[in-house]
């Protein structure tokens, strides 16, 4: 396995084979299991279903199972949305986490689809109790090192691995196969005493009594294209005003395109915006700008809407009610490592207004440079690094597959360099990708949270008339310059000089500053000091056994715990130990 979980009580599987409802109540127990729920992909109506059939199972019976016990539902994003639509007010959302699948499914007019949904659902209402588990490095085909590029920071890491998060492409599953690297993960993921076994229930070839048919899936009918209205907004505007007054002066049946990246309700720092709203006021408000962005939305055309995955399903529960249900695309960003199982899954949530039009890019044989590198996926595991990307270039490597749903290679913009004063700043290759997949040349791309006009920007870079409607006074203007930037040669999203004031998380940004003594000498000296006296230092015996000031300490770092995070860790290296006989004369005299 590609794991290692540390401290563990390896939880026994229990198999119970093809399975009916009637085996759940089999397993009513008040000792606290861990139950997974292999199910069909494909939607059906609430009376066909069998999901319907074990969630009222399950609703009826919660007072029969341990107060610790797991859900576990293998499936489709969308048959998971509507599971936990109809569990969310009895049971804790925990997690989703995107498996790869070990084939990708094909799909006529749209993108393959290529990973399946783990949704984790717990009777407790606390954070998940899970065991502390690493996923090893990957390594690139070509110049043998650790796919991701860590830079000076390596003694920060362990040598086996990164934390685990929520998107698993280390092992892959295959609908209607037999699960076993997944059951296996999640005996190591929740071996705890808390746990006593592992149930495994396979409905994914089961049919319920009454199936009938199926609604709802993945097997879409397509119109064509409608170019009736396209005259009727012919000029890219940039608009300064709250969203949904501006969206009702928009006339029906006129946009290509909607793209929305909403606040999230989760108090980050925007300039105006009140992101913390009860939840009630929040998904009311919500439903609003949405019904505009489906109203002035062309029949056949596209929303996309971003965010995690929880606010995703409340999303989903709205749309599905009018809307047709076309794809729930995983971005596997990392936006900060917050917890043990680090969030990466983002969701980009497609629906269409009515039957869908073909994706224009898919049926398009003229795309620019531009477009065809924005719709081309990087080959898993192909590192990063410039002098790799320029040997498989110049040797004529083949790195680049066409796009699935699991997108794995747009990375967010992490350098100072690059950003400006926004805090949750996209990177263009998202909407240039997005933008290409779902719109032709001269047609219209609405933002109603333009912020500082990535999408916009990307828009007019791939030659879409564009509307952008921002809130904010200063982001508004920070998009019109950046406008013109574009207008005058220069690149908007090039390196700049200034260092941005904005943060997209609550750790304060390290002043600038010379250092006598590199931060990274200053954690190996803690480290060094902890295998001495066999224990994290105090500020005190730092004083006494180190070498180095302690104001070196008080002034490069934010905390303890960053100046004791080597201690903490056994370090790593980016090349692998082992190398390949290919690899070794070579690729070793280039890098």
């Amino acid at each position: 396995m590609a794991h290692q979980s540390e401290d563990i009580i390896k939880l026994d599987l229990l198999d119970n084979g093809i399975s009916s409802v009637y085996d759940i109540k089999k397993h009513f127990s008040k000792d606290s299991n861990v139950l997974i729920f292999s199910l069909p992909f494909i939607g059906q109506t609430k009376s066909e279903n069998v999901s319907y059939e074990i969630v009222k199972c399950l609703s009826e019976n919660l007072q029969n199972f341990g107060e610790n016990t797991l859900f576990c539902f293998l499936s489709s994003s969308q048959v998971n949305s509507d599971i936990y639509i109809q569990l969310h007010e009895t049971l804790t959302y925990q997690l989703s986490i995107a498996i790869k699948l070990s084939e990708r499914i094909e799909r006529d007019g749209y993108i393959p689809s290529n990973y399946a949904n783990l949704l984790i659902l717990s009777k407790y209402k606390s954070s998940l109790k899970h065991s502390k588990t690493r996923i090893a490095y990957t390594y690139c085909p070509v110049c043998d090192k650790t796919t991701k590029d860590y830079g000076g920071k390596k003694h920060l890491y362990h040598s086996y691995g990164t934390l685990m998060s929520d998107v698993w492409r280390d092992i892959t599953y295959s609908h209607g196969d037999y699960p076993r690297d997944i059951l296996e993960r999640l005996s190591d993921l929740f071996g705890l005493d808390l746990y006593k076994k592992l149930i495994f229930f396979d409905f994914s070839r089961y049919k319920s009594k009454n199936n009938k048919g199926v609604i709802r899936d993945n097997q879409l009918s397509f119109i064509i294209n409608n170019k009736a209205t396209d005259s009727i907004i012919n000029n890219s505007q940039l608009i300064n005003g709250d969203c949904l007054e501006h969206l009702k002066n928009i006339p029906e049946s006129t946009v290509d395109f909607c793209f929305a990246d909403p606040p999230y309700n989760l108090s980050k720092k925007y300039d105006t915006w009140n992101d913390n709203l009860e939840t009630e006021e929040y998904f009311k408000w919500c439903n609003n700008w949405i019904d505009e962005l489906m109203r002035v939305l062309k029949p056949g055309r596209y929303l996309a809407l971003l965010n995690i995955p929880l606010l995703s399903t409340r999303y989903y529960s709205h749309l599905i009610k009018n809307h047709t249900f076309i794809d729930w695309i995983v971005w596997e960003s990392l936006s900060m490592p917050v917890r043990m199982i680090m969030p990466s899954h983002y969701t980009i949530l497609i629906f269409s207004k009515g039957s869908p039009i073909k994706l224009p890019s898919l049926s398009n044989n003229q795309l620019t440079d531009l477009e065809l590198d924005s719709i081309a996926t990087t080959k898993e595991n192909y590192c990063i690094r410039n002098n790799c990307i320029n040997f498989r270039e110049k040797n004529n490597y083949t790195y680049k597959e066409p796009i699935s749903n699991l997108w794995w290679d747009i990375h967010r913009i992490k350098h100072n360099t690059r950003r400006v004063d926004h805090p949750t700043q996209l990177p263009p290759k998202l909407m240039h990708r997005l933008i290409t997949l779902f719109t032709e040349k001269n047609e219209l791309v609405l933002d109603p949270f333009n912020g500082s006009g990535t999408t916009t920007l990307c828009a007019e870079q791939l030659n879409r008339k564009f509307l952008g409607i921002e809130k904010s006074t200063s982001y508004y203007e920070l998009s019109l310059q950046r406008h013109n930037e574009l207008r005058t040669g220069i690149d908007p999203f090039g390196k700049r000089d200034n260092s941005p004031k904005a943060k997209n998380s609550y750790v304060p940004r390290v002043k600038t500053q010379n250092y006598v003594v590199s931060k990274k000498e200053l954690q190996l000296e803690i480290k060094n000091i902890f295998n001495k006296i066999g224990h994290i230092p105090t500020k005190e015996e730092v004083i006494e056994l180190g070498k180095y000031p302690i104001k070196y300490y008080k002034e490069y770092f934010l905390n303890w715990a960053e100046v004791c995070a080597a201690a903490r860790t056994t370090g790593m290296q980016e090349a692998r130990v082992v190398k390949s006989e290919k690899n070794i004369d070579s690729q070793l005299k280039i890098f």
